[in-house]
């Protein structure tokens, strides 16, 4: 059953709800062009919001009953999720407000700490570039979801852009002037380093904090950045709050276990020094670069402290939860062109990350760099509000509160889609010309969402996901066809081929992601280009710097076939093996080959670094972890010879870099050990990367298998492929 509630007035009386239904009616204005009226009595169609027993309780009621809604909350920020309840479930048409449902609900959120990290940096992919006015709005509008707390930097290093209008320091005053004026959480990203003192540390936040009006939670990195032992970086949290009490009685400090590099035992460390139990510590913030797995650490923590998990939610490569993060099978062709800040909507893999996690923790505050995650705040915030949401359902809330005038159940399925055009390789992906068909369609059919960022946004990631595919299919059906010349003896016919120019079509819509690029600088401040639009550099968020770069061994060919045209055929065989010998490449053949590794692994990927074509697709990614293990089968052809391609990380000191086959020990000692092949890495890799071979006796195979481990315990190691041929 749907109600209407055009023109429906708002009632509140106490200063809190005034300000609630300000609020409240400013997000009206935004959607159906007019504000309703605020007054204190209404007889028929209203929104009526009610403070009772003002406390810090989050908790809210709405009471729906037909043209009537009763909004209860205890404090201003639940008023402003209650209203935001009955704009997700609304439908504007022009001056036409529809609710889709009965809204009545009680609502206890299910995590405490429900945020987002907004920072005012250089790195900063978007928010840079954004006025004080845009900041708000922003935050007003994931309030709508859901959220309580807002992360700034502090400014420690005084960061500058050519975007950015204001100072670290007068954008963090504008946040915490937002935050009391919306009721909701302050907390501050502050790094901390050997190189300052205790005192300086305190000076620098005395400096920064004092003026503020308010400031809740301080959140110093234990690494990335940061480089102090886990022992001493307590310690100073330790300090940091008890200096801080004293402007802020309530501050709560919360560090992060983030483990600097250079420390091994900085875990351990941390462990013990938090065995204490120090009151001045609130909680542990678990992310990027821990010091160890989230289950482990829980463990050895006191459960008097909470934790709250600090989520990646905005890269897809190096990183955290890279796409596809419980398989890492994310096509390198993708990922070589959208590379490490793409447009990324992941609802349903952030949803299984949320419920891997969501037992050990209080909530979370993600990690963002701009707003090419913008669904996935939305998404989590939801989440964390009520860890039962239905996925699909928080898609359409997030359709009918930001794309006013669209179809809002097929822009949702539209969006979700998105996650379906990055399986596989896209020459097999139909869904992403269907993508672009929906979204192309829907702006024709709709040209007033060609104002809508949000929808530019989505725009903008269909046309870059179908020139990828496009490009795809064009360059390996040359490909193919040169390969028959060069097998013909006719290298220099097939250099012509592989030189073929794109078709107008495909031209045309390169051209139009240029456009698009603009038109999202223009209404958000995303910086899809270093040059035109001032981005950071190539990998933070530049899709445009990258979206040409190889996606197949074309342009590699080309180089090869012009400095070696003799040796075109073996470039051609390079990755071609007999029945009874193997070849793996984590790039060409998914990492689900390999099965489940022990502990947590690191994908290097190094395709959307290959600017200049100078590796072939199969190599781009690098797998670095202490141990790597791998079943073969079929090698039934006596002696053999492995041969793995290594990503060089040269360090005397390793002592254990051990390989074996089924338990047989082939090389345990200095790194890498086997033989170099310097004549073959001259021939098929670049520099940077190392081809070692070793000698496998067939005494050490059983009936044609081998089990492949690696090990070394201190670096790691890092590799791209490997094969076993007849010796």
């Amino acid at each position: 059953m749907k109600y209407d509630f055009s023109n429906f007035k708002i009632v509140a009386v106490s200063d809190i709800e005034l300000r609630a239904a300000e609020m409240f009616a400013e997000e009206i204005e935004i959607r159906a062009g007019y504000k309703p009226e605020i007054c204190a009595d209404c007889d028929d169609n209203y929104v009526v919001l009610c403070i009772k027993d003002e406390s810090d309780s989050e908790e809210y009621c709405i009471d729906h009953c037909d043209k009537k809604v009763v909004i209860t909350a205890h404090r201003l920020r639940s008023l402003i999720y209650g209203f935001g309840e009955f704009i997700r479930k609304a439908v504007f048409d022009g001056e036409s407000i529809c609710l889709i449902k009965n809204i009545s609900l009680k609502r206890v959120p299910s995590m405490k700490i429900r945020g987002h990290q907004l920072s005012y940096t250089d790195m900063n992919n978007t928010v840079d570039a954004w006025d004080k006015a845009q900041y708000e709005r922003y935050i007003r509008d994931l309030m709508l979801f859901g959220m309580n707390t807002v992360e700034a930097d502090s400014g420690v290093r005084e960061e500058t852009s050519f975007l950015m209008r204001f100072s670290q320091k007068e954008m963090l005053m504008a946040m915490s002037e937002i935050c009391v004026k919306l009721d909701i959480d302050l907390s501050v990203w502050h790094e901390l380093w050997t190189k300052d003192s205790d005192e300086e540390t305190m000076e620098k936040m005395h400096r920064l904090y004092d003026d503020l009006p308010k400031l809740d939670i301080l959140f110093p990195p234990g690494g990335d950045p940061g480089d102090m032992q886990g022992d001493a970086f307590v310690q100073r949290c330790v300090k940091m709050k008890r200096e801080m009490q004293k402007v802020f009685p309530k501050i709560q400090m919360w560090p992060s276990a983030q483990a600097p590099h250079e420390y091994p035992d900085w875990g351990k460390r941390f462990v013990k020094e938090m065995a204490k139990c120090p009151e001045e510590i609130d909680g542990i913030i678990y992310g990027p670069n821990h010091a160890m797995p989230l289950d482990e650490l829980r463990r050895k923590i006191d459960s008097r402290y909470p934790f709250r998990l600090y989520p990646d939610i905005g890269h897809n490569v190096r990183c955290e939860t890279p796409v596809h993060f419980d398989r890492d099978d994310w096509h390198y062709s993708l990922a070589a062109t959208l590379s490490r800040e793409a447009v990324n909507p992941r609802p349903s893999e952030y949803r299984l990350y949320h419920r891997q996690t969501r037992q050990y923790v209080d909530g979370s505050v993600t990690y963002s760099e701009g707003v090419n995650d913008d669904l996935n705040k939305f998404e989590w915030s939801a989440m964390d509000l009520d860890c039962d949401s239905d996925m699909r359902e928080n898609v359409l809330d997030y359709c009918r509160a930001f794309f006013i005038g669209a179809d809002a159940e097929a822009l949702a399925d539209m969006i979700i889609a998105f996650e379906h055009s990055w399986n596989g390789d896209p020459v097999e992906n139909r869904n992403i010309q269907t993508s672009f068909d929906a979204f192309t369609n829907m702006a024709q059919e709709k040209p007033n969402l060609m104002n809508n960022w949000r929808f530019v946004l989505h725009l903008f990631r269909a046309y870059c996901d179908k020139l990828v595919r496009d490009r795809r299919i064009f360059e390996l059906g040359l490909i193919d066809e040169a390969k028959i010349l060069v097998y013909k003896g006719e290298t220099e016919k097939a250099l012509e081929i592989l030189k073929t120019d794109f078709c107008d079509e495909y031209k045309k819509n390169r051209q139009k992601i240029d456009e698009l690029a603009e038109i999202l600088f223009n209404l958000i401040g995303i910086q899809l280009d270093v040059e035109r639009y001032h981005g950071m550099k190539w990998e933070r968020g530049c899709t445009l710097m990258t979206i040409d770069n190889p996606i197949t061994d074309r342009r590699y060919l080309v180089n090869k076939f012009t400095e070696n045209p003799e040796n075109a055929i073996k470039y051609f065989d390079r990755n071609i093996v007999d029945s009874d010998e193997y070849y793996f490449s984590f790039a060409e053949h998914g990492f689900e080959v390999c099965g489940k590794q022990k502990g947590e692994y690191y994908m290097n990927f190094r395709g959307d670094m290959n600017f200049d074509a100078e590796l072939p697709m199969c190599i781009t990614k690098v797998y670095d972890h202490f141990n790597f293990d791998c079943r073969v089968s079929g090698l039934i052809s006596g002696d053999y010879k492995l041969r793995i391609t290594y990503k060089n990380n040269q360090n005397d000191e390793i002592i254990h870099h051990k390989v074996t086959i089924n338990g047989n020990v082939i090389h345990d000692g200095a790194q890498y050990g086997g033989v170099r092949d310097e004549e073959y890495e001259k021939l098929f890799l670049a520099d940077g990367f190392s081809s070692i071979v070793y000698d496998i006796p067939e005494k050490y195979l059983e009936n044609g298998c081998a089990v492949l481990e690696i090990t070394e315990p201190i670096d790691g190691f890092m590799i791209s492929e490997f094969r076993f041929t007849k010796a």
